[in-house]
């Protein structure tokens, strides 16, 4: 009985022992470009647990639903930070669907206007944003942050709001011109909600993510120009789903993305133009679409083991991006049943 006991206890030792040793595993950072036909969903989950949530999708349920089963399959049970973009319905369309979904609990935007010129009902339109809200969004200035949770170990994280309502982070005294930036060429103003897209970019440790939202070519060219504001990125999740009004060569030249992803839709975004300005930065090591698209040619779409959707009618496959604990390294996944591809972070 003796032996037997002590057997036991041992074994209860050795099981406690290894939960503990599970549960103290760190965890990395994981960011879920979900497709959302063309619109804009980024779903990103720290290494405490707490999400992010760049934009909700069209309006409808497909998209919200899309979101919930991403977030869910995460683990998670809430929002705990959501960020509107601009006020176009496929980037902000989804949040009185997903609101009944699942909670939500800070919000975040540009600040909200009384009329929209390109939206003759945006009166009507942004109800369901204001009633998840409940009137208490904080409208981001660039230079804002986002407060998140630190991990008790490894890299810390930051979320720096880089754009807002067509501002940019204000110069640094005495910081050099970037030459690149001479290399511009204006277009007509864009006066649509565009071009006051929130942005920001998020670091975890020296790993470095840029998402503009749907910023167009001028107030880009803002961002680097005289000097460069944002810096160096690993990951560019591609400005307006790869269309040619934004995607300014100035731009991505300056940040020299390691890996770009096209939030495109099959007839929407991913234009050849905007490809083939990121293929002729030598730093990228690989350019992902959650479609393919089926205006254009195999040559003017990535390569297919890159794009999450081949067919037009899909089943809503997304992309995974996955940052190691001590950031230095990186894996991106392509739909349910892709391969992780590994990444090295740049190094500083």
């Amino acid at each position: 009985m003796r032996f037997r006991w002590l057997f036991a206890l041992l074994l209860t030792g050795t099981t406690t022992v290894g939960f503990a040793s599970a549960q103290d595993t760190p965890r990395g950072l994981d960011i879920y470009f979900i497709d959302v036909e063309g619109g804009a969903a980024t779903l990103i989950v720290t290494p405490t647990g707490e999400s992010i949530l760049i934009d909700t999708g069209n309006p409808g349920a497909r998209d919200a639903e899309r979101i919930h089963k991403t977030a869910t399959a995460a683990g998670l049970k809430a929002i705990d930070h959501l960020c509107i973009t601009h006020w176009h319905g496929d980037h902000f369309g989804g949040v009185g669907r997903l609101a009944q979904l699942m909670e939500i609990k800070n919000f975040y935007d540009h600040g909200i206007p009384e009329t929209l010129m390109e939206d003759a009902k945006f009166a009507l339109s942004v109800g369901p944003y204001k009633t998840a809200s409940g009137g208490k969004s904080k409208a981001l200035k660039p230079g804002d942050e986002i407060a998140l949770k630190q991990p008790a170990k490894g890299p810390a994280l930051k979320m720096l709001c880089v754009c807002s309502n067509g501002a940019v982070l204000p110069e640094k005294a005495g910081a050099p011109e970037n030459p690149i930036a001479k290399e511009h060429k204006p277009k007509a103003e864009d006066k649509s909600d565009n071009a006051k897209s929130l942005g920001f970019v998020l670091s975890y440790g020296d790993w470095r993510f840029l998402d503009l939202g749907d910023l167009t070519w001028n107030v880009e060219y803002q961002l680097v120009h005289p000097s460069d504001k944002l810096g160096l990125v690993d990951v560019f999740q591609v400005n307006h789903h790869g269309l040619d009004s934004s995607n300014n060569p100035v731009l991505l030249q300056t940040v020299k993305p390691r890996v770009a992803v096209f939030n495109n839709g099959a007839r929407k975004g991913g234009h050849p133009s905007v490809t083939t300005a990121l293929r002729r930065i030598e730093d990228v090591k690989a350019i992902y679409q959650l479609h393919r698209n089926v205006t254009v040619g195999a040559a003017e779409n990535t390569d297919p083991e890159f794009i999450a959707n081949a067919d037009e009618k899909c089943l809503g496959e997304g992309i995974k991006l996955s940052v190691a604990p001590d950031a230095k390294t990186y894996a991106l996944t392509v739909g349910s049943t892709g391969k992780p591809k590994q990444y090295e972070t740049r190094a500083k």
